[in-house]
């Protein structure tokens, strides 16, 4: 089980991690997606929520593909909203409820291993971090379909989208600290 939590959590950080160098992503997302696909496989034992978190992976995986490439992206004193940035801006947005339905049977099934193993003290702090994340996923998600229907919504938004881009980059990092915690405790189990 330790291995599989190692493979996930370095999967997730090369996913978290962007370094473009000529616009493009030198660890690309896609083998992020590949290690945590693997890890997925070595937990699919301890609950069929790592099977359909799977499902959410492999589309990511596919997905992120095209994103290596950064499109370069001119600052102006006025945001311009031009076709490519709604094709984008779409994109992102189906990226992350399909990241959302990942994350949320990835955690069912880190639920599921903190009632049975017992790990009691990991299973609240899964449940919550749950429940924050598909909040903050759903609160973002319509703030950017907000950008994206009227983009006057943008500049007026810009605090908001400030505050949940920090926001969100916690919740990622709690989230890398909790799998690390996972596989800590699993070690500890297979030790005793």
């Amino acid at each position: 089980m330790a291995k599989a939590f190692n493979k996930i959590f370095w999967g997730s950080l090369l996913v978290f991690f962007n370094f473009y160098i000529n616009n493009f992503d030198i660890l690309p997302n896609f083998l992020g997606y590949l290690f945590i696909y693997l890890g997925l496989t070595g937990l699919m034992s301890y609950s069929d929520q790592f099977s359909k978190a799977k499902t959410y992976v492999l589309i990511l995986g596919v997905v992120s593909i095209p994103l290596i490439y950064q499109f370069e992206a001119h600052i102006t004193e006025q945001i311009e909203m031009t076709t490519n940035t709604y094709i984008l801006m779409a994109i992102y947005m189906v990226v992350a409820f399909v990241q959302l339905g990942f994350v949320y049977h990835f955690m069912r099934g880190l639920l599921e291993i903190a009632q049975v193993a017992p790990f009691t003290s990991l299973e609240k702090k899964t449940g919550t971090l749950l429940r924050f994340y598909i909040i903050l996923t759903i609160v973002t998600q319509i703030i950017s379909l907000l950008i994206l229907i009227s983009h006057a919504f943008a500049l007026s938004l810009a605090p908001i989208i400030l505050v949940l881009a920090i926001v969100s980059f916690i919740v990622e990092i709690i989230l890398l600290v909790l799998i690390r915690q996972f596989r800590s405790k699993s070690l500890e189990q297979d030790m005793n």
